[in-house]
């Protein structure tokens, strides 16, 4: 079973990682393009997100797993909105 820490922690990365990516796709935008290096690091990072919250999914409380499936949606619509560019 998935510790209350290790959700709180799991969730606290998700909103750095998310912060990053956002920062990242902002960056992106702007006239100069942002920086192509780290566009990609956001995009892994949040692949590794991902494949993480699937493998706490598993041992999660029904509580847990609700908070998890939220934060994993976010992860995707990040993920999409990069690979879209919006």
């Amino acid at each position: 079973m998935a510790t209350h820490e290790q959700v709180k922690q799991q969730l606290q990365q998700v909103d750095e990682i998310l912060q990053f990516a956002e920062g990242q796709l902002d960056s992106a935008k702007q006239v100069q393009g942002g920086d192509e290096i780290k566009y990609d690091e956001a995009q892994q990072q949040l692949e590794q997100l991902n494949m993480q919250i699937e493998r706490l999914l598993s041992s999660a409380t029904p509580e847990q797993r609700d908070q998890l499936f939220r934060a994993q949606q976010q992860v995707n619509q990040m993920q999409n909105k990069m690979i879209l560019g919006i």
